[in-house]
C-alpha cells in the first residue's frame, strides 16, 4: 500500500513522462511531514469550499479537495500513494460527517478517492509531465482530470445522492453540477499546487506598471464581485472585465504567481455568488451556478492556458539560447584548434614555417618601432641525409622529434619562437637578445644536441649533431626580415664550412 501501481505501456517514453522524470522528489519517498501537511490541507480544502463555494441551495460551485491529492501524487511520482489516497480519504470522510449521512459521506469520499486515482493513472499512461509545465501536458491534464475523470465522478456521485438522499434535482442536473464544480477544482487547483511546489524560478524584476495594474485589479475585482454597481461611467460592470488583467499577470509573472491569482479569483466569484452578492446577475440558481462556474473556466483557460504557452516558449527559447552558445564555443573551439593545426609542424609539433614567417615579419616591425635587436638562429642536422640512408625515415622523424625536444628546452623565454624550418632545419627566433645571449644559447644547444648521444655511425662525431647559424640586427631603415635570414644563413653555411657540430655568429663583414 505504499505506491500507486502504474500501468506498462509500449513505445519510446520522452524524458518529460513521469517515470524517468530526473527530479530529486522521484527518487525518495515523501518527508515524514508531507504525510501530517497532506491531510490537514486536504480537510483545510473540503472546509474552505463549504465555506465559500456552497450556495444556499448546497449546490457546489467548486469543489477544491481532490485537487490536493492529485498535485500530491503528480508532485511526487505515486510514492507511498497508498497512504497518501488513505490519508486523504479520512480526512474526506470526517469532513463531510457535518454534511451527510455516515455512509452516504463514506461513498461520495470513494468517488472522490475513485475520481482522483482514475486521473492519476491516465495522466501517467499518457506520458504527462508532473509538473504541467508545458501546454501539451496541460491539454492531457484538462481532457483527463476535469474533463472525463470529473464525468465519472459525476455520475457516480450523483447515483449516490438521489438513492440515499431523496434529492429532488433531475439526475442530468445533478451530473452537470458536479462534474463542473469537480473539474474547476482539478482545473484550478492543482496546477496552482503543482507551480508551487516546483523549486523557485529567478526572481521577476518588477516594472514600474505592473504595481498600478495589480491594484487596479484588485479594486475591479471587489467592484465587480460586490455586485453593488452594474455600470460604472457607462461601462456595464461584468466579471469578464478581469480577462484582460488576468491575461497581463499570465504574461508578467509565469504560471507560478498565475495558477494563485487565477485561484484567487475563481473563490472569490464562487464567494460573492453564494452569499447573494449576484455578480452575474439576476437568474434561477442553478443558472446562476452554471455562470459562476463558465467564468471561473474561461478565467482559467485565459490565465493558466497563455501562461503555460508562455513559459514553455521561454523555456524553449533559453534552450536554443544555449544550444546556440554551446555550439558558438564548439565552434571558437574547432576554429582555435584549426587555427593551431594550420600553424603547427605535424611531425614535430612545433610552429610551422608559416608560423615562422608570420612570427618574424611581426617581431621584426615590433623591433624596428622600439629600436630594439631581433637575433635569428638557423640550425641544420649534420648529415641527415646520411643519418636517413643508414637508418630509415622512420628513424629520420624520429630523430627529428627528439631535436625538436631539445630545442624546445634549451629555448625558455616565453616571447621566444621555436620552428621547423623546413625538412631537418629548424629556426630559433630570440626577441630583444643581443649578440652575445643569442650565440651563448645556440652553443648551448649544439653542446646539449651532442651530449644527448643519439647514435649516426655515418658522422664523424659518432652522433647526431647540428650546425647553427646566428644572426642578430637591429632593423634599419632600408632593412627587412629576410636582411636578417640571409644573415643567418650564411653564417649557417660558416658553421658547416667550419667543420660543423658549432654555432657561429654572422659579422658585418659576411653581411
Amino acid at each position: 500500500m505504499t505506491d500507486i501501481p502504474v500501468p506498462e505501456r509500449s513505445g519510446s517514453m520522452t524524458p518529460t513522462m513521469l517515470s524517468p522524470q530526473p527530479n530529486a522528489q522521484a527518487d525518495r519517498p515523501p518527508a515524514w511531514w508531507v504525510y501530517l501537511l497532506l491531510p490537514l490541507l486536504h480537510f483545510a480544502s473540503v472546509k474552505l469550499t463549504f465555506l465559500c463555494a456552497v450556495s444556499p441551495e448546497n449546490e457546489v460551485v467548486i469543489w477544491l479537495p481532490n485537487a490536493v491529492l492529485l498535485a500530491a501524487l503528480l508532485h511526487f511520482r505515486g510514492r507511498r500513494g497508498g497512504w497518501m489516497a488513505l490519508l486523504t480519504f479520512s480526512s474526506d470522510v470526517l469532513a463531510n460527517l457535518p454534511v451527510f449521512p455516515p455512509l452516504q459521506a463514506v461513498l461520495l469520499s470513494l468517488v472522490n478517492l475513485t475520481e482522483v486515482t482514475l486521473a492519476y493513472l491516465l495522466l501517467r499512461r499518457a506520458g504527462t509531465s508532473p509538473a504541467l509545465d508545458r501546454i501539451q501536458d496541460l491539454g492531457k491534464f484538462v481532457v483527463i482530470g476535469p474533463l472525463l475523470c470529473a464525468l465519472v465522478a459525476a455520475l457516480l456521485a450523483s447515483l449516490v445522492l438521489q438513492a440515499m438522499d431523496g434529492v429532488t434535482t433531475p439526475y442530468p442536473t445533478l451530473v452537470l453540477l458536479w462534474w463542473f464544480g469537480d473539474g474547476l477544482g482539478l482545473l484550478i487547483f492543482t496546477p496552482m499546487l503543482l507551480a508551487l511546489a516546483q523549486p523557485a524560478p529567478e526572481p521577476i524584476r518588477l516594472r514600474w506598471q505592473d504595481g498600478p495594474v495589480l491594484l487596479f485589479t484588485g479594486a475591479l475585482a471587489g467592484l465587480i464581485l460586490s455586485g453593488q454597481s452594474e455600470r460604472w461611467s457607462g461601462v456595464p460592470l461584468t466579471p469578464n472585465l478581469l480577462l484582460p488583467p488576468m491575461l497581463y499577470i499570465a504574461v508578467r509573472f509565469g504560471t507560478r504567481w498565475t495558477a494563485p491569482a487565477v485561484a484567487l479569483i475563481a473563490l472569490a466569484a464562487a464567494w460573492a455568488q453564494t452569499t447573494g452578492h449576484k455578480p452575474f446577475g439576476e437568474a434561477s440558481p442553478h443558472e446562476l451556478i452554471l455562470r459562476t462556474q463558465e467564468f471561473i473556466l474561461t478565467l482559467s483557460i485565459v490565465g493558466m492556458g497563455f501562461a503555460t504557452l508562455l513559459s514553455e516558449q521561454r523555456a524553449l527559447t533559453r534552450s536554443l539560447e544555449d544550444k546556440v552558445r554551446e555550439r558558438t564555443l564548439k565552434l571558437e573551439e574547432s576554429n582555435s584548434q584549426l587555427g593551431t593545426l594550420s600553424t603547427t609542424d605535424g611531425l614535430t609539433g612545433i610552429a610551422n614555417r608559416r608560423r615562422f614567417d608570420e612570427f618574424i615579419a611581426g617581431e621584426w616591425r615590433h623591433a624596428r618601432l622600439t629600436g630594439q635587436p631581433l637575433a635569428l638562429a638557423l640550425l641544420d642536422v649534420d648529415l641527415f641525409k646520411h643519418y636517413n640512408d643508414r637508418y630509415g625515415h622512420q628513424a629520420g622523424d624520429d630523430c627529428l622529434r627528439t631535436i625538436a625536444q631539445v630545442l624546445g628546452a634549451n629555448v625558455r623565454r616565453a616571447g621566444d619562437l621555436v620552428a621547423r624550418y623546413g625538412g631537418e632545419e629548424f629556426a630559433l627566433v630570440a626577441v630583444a637578445a643581443d649578440e652575445t645571449s643569442a650565440l651563448a644559447m645556440s652553443r648551448g644547444i649544439c653542446q646539449a644536441l651532442e651530449a644527448l648521444g643519439h647514435r649516426h655511425e655515418l658522422s664523424p662525431f659518432g652522433v647526431v649533431t647540428a650546425s647553427i647559424g646566428v644572426a642578430v640586427l637591429v632593423p634599419g631603415e632600408h632593412d627587412t626580415h629576410e636582411t636578417l635570414i640571409r644573415r643567418a644563413d650564411r653564417a649557417l653555411y660558416q658553421a658547416k664550412a667550419n667543420g660543423r657540430n658549432q654555432a657561429v655568429l654572422a659579422d658585418d663583414a659576411a653581411a
